[in-house]
């Protein structure tokens, strides 16, 4: 198996497709969810955006924008649904920290929701904490932090 990421426009059309995937995965899981650019963001704002290849094909991606210096937000990671099971979360996730840290971030931040527990748990795994929890329709939303050491 080869794995290549590559940092792509986020608004090229395997981010395109990547993000219409993950809205639909959210929506299925939050019946009556209705998306937003306040939740998702928008692609405008992100300041990287990287895409996983497995053996050539569009595997996953995410996104990192600044929420204020030295705090960097990520943003919609999501592995395709044939691809899960392979680490490509946690390979996602390791490189969206070292674009974080290479721009100077010494935390960095990321919002989720209950009904995601595959990504609450890679999120616990790679050292994230829950810093704080909204109660929202019913559902109940985490913004979850981990510090990063520059060297």
């Amino acid at each position: 198996m080869s794995v290549e990421i590559r940092r792509e426009p986020p608004d090229a059309p395997a981010a395109r497709a990547l993000f219409a995937d993950y809205v639909a995965l959210v929506c299925e899981r939050l019946p009556g969810f209705e998306p937003s650019a306040e939740i998702f963001g928008t692609p405008e704002e992100l300041m990287a955006w990287v895409v996983l290849y497995q053996d050539g094909e569009v595997a996953g991606g995410g996104g990192l924008r600044e929420l204020e210096p030295g705090v960097g937000e990520i943003k919609r990671v999501f592995v395709a649904e044939p691809m899960r099971r392979r680490g490509h979360g946690r390979r996602l996730v390791h490189e969206l920290e070292a674009l974080a840290r290479e721009a100077g971030h010494t935390r960095v931040r990321l919002y989720t929701t209950d009904v995601l527990v595959e990504a609450i748990a890679l999120y616990r795994e790679a050292g994230y904490a829950v810093a704080s929890t909204h109660a929202v329709q019913g559902r109940t939303d985490h913004w979850m932090e981990k510090h990063l050491s520059l060297a």
